[in-house]
């Protein structure tokens, strides 16, 4: 459904109290769904500048609002309970689980305020590579290279020919690289860098790139005060790299890595994980997640998780965006959404 049409029917289910009572019948007959709503940053696009604004699903307030929505209409779970599922273990009616992917800087100090006010517990999927690296998420640098370029055209010949336009669409020339890095197998991280550079006439100083990442991403005392507020900290893999664009061999590598760095920062086991951009995996792959030491494994952008059916290395998770506040959301939290709806990071 377009959004106009999806923001009208919405306004009049809530306006006629229909979207409240089809989420109090929905706990009233346990229907056996598992709401898991993904976020990446709250902040406002403003506040976002020259990175990736598409990781920017909700402002301060929207999020603080939607908490109270699922406070009201929900029953919130933490990952310990969506373990205990997968052992056989039943959830209260209307679960709904919070998490967040990447580890920006926001969660601490923005996103973990309004969860302890609200009481909510949430889970954190940290990329393992990036606190205290000083380096940007790779996504975040494609999208400040493209906005400081100043050629009308470029062209790009790795990791696949390229055709851009930053200097009249910046965030358009970066979603395409972006959406090349996802699809392609083997991506030489360093020699792309080299290319966007050339192609570009643009580079980062490296002393501004550890700025903008000490102000952008958390660090590891940002992460363990996470953990000591009672909130769940997971890997989100090593390098945020697509799995399926690495070898079985190389994604239990980076898997297993990051279980690793993860489990001796915060002395603890490690058991789930959260997989980069949110595919589901088939094939070899969930053998590779299982060989990194994981018990659990989240998609993203997939709606839904029905508890009459799902395999625990890929739960699915309903990707956040922009504008869903009011009965918007509750449609959201009563319906999911259509998977393939969204790109995820």
């Amino acid at each position: 459904m377009p959004r106009g049409r999806r923001v009208l029917a919405a306004g009049v289910l809530d306006t006629l109290g229909l979207l409240d009572r089809f989420l109090w019948l929905r706990a009233k007959l346990r229907l056996p769904v598992l709401s898991v709503f993904t976020y990446h940053r709250i902040a406002d696009v403003s506040e976002v500048d020259e990175l990736d604004p598409g990781v920017a699903e909700v402002s301060a307030r929207e999020f603080e609002e939607q908490l109270a929505v699922i406070k009201t209409h929900g029953t919130v779970v933490s990952l310990r309970d969506v373990r205990l599922l997968a052992k056989g273990r039943k959830l209260p009616p209307n679960p709904v689980m919070v998490a967040f992917d990447d580890g920006y800087r926001d969660n601490h100090d923005v996103a973990l305020p309004l969860l302890e006010r609200a009481g909510v517990p949430a889970t954190f999927f940290i990329a393992t590579e990036f606190p205290d690296r000083g380096r940007l998420f790779w996504w975040d640098r494609v999208a400040l290279l493209m906005h400081r370029c100043r050629r009308a055209r470029v062209e790009i010949a790795y990791p696949a020919t390229l055709v851009l336009e930053p200097l009249r669409d910046p965030i358009a020339a970066a979603m395409l690289v972006c959406q090349t890095i996802k699809h392609t197998s083997g991506v030489d991280i360093g020699r792309l860098w080299d290319e966007i550079e050339r192609a570009t006439g643009v580079s980062i100083d490296l002393g501004e790139e550890r700025a903008l990442a000490t102000r952008t991403i958390m660090d590891w005392n940002h992460i363990g005060a996470l953990r000591r507020a009672g909130m769940d900290v997971q890997s989100h893999s090593h390098s945020h790299r697509v799995l399926q664009t690495l070898s079985p061999e190389e994604a239990t590598r980076d898997l297993a890595r990051s279980r690793r760095v993860l489990s001796d920062a915060l002395n603890e086991a490690v058991y789930a994980v959260a997989y980069p951009v949110g595919y589901s995996l088939c094939g070899a792959f969930p053998r590779a997640v299982k060989d990194a030491g994981f018990e659990i494994g989240f998609t993203n952008n997939s709606g839904l998780c029905m508890l009459s059916s799902f395999d625990p290395l890929n739960f699915p998770r309903i990707a956040m965006d922009r504008g869903q506040i009011g009965a918007l959301f509750k449609l959201k939290l009563l319906i999911g959404q259509r998977p393939g709806s969204r790109a995820s990071r």
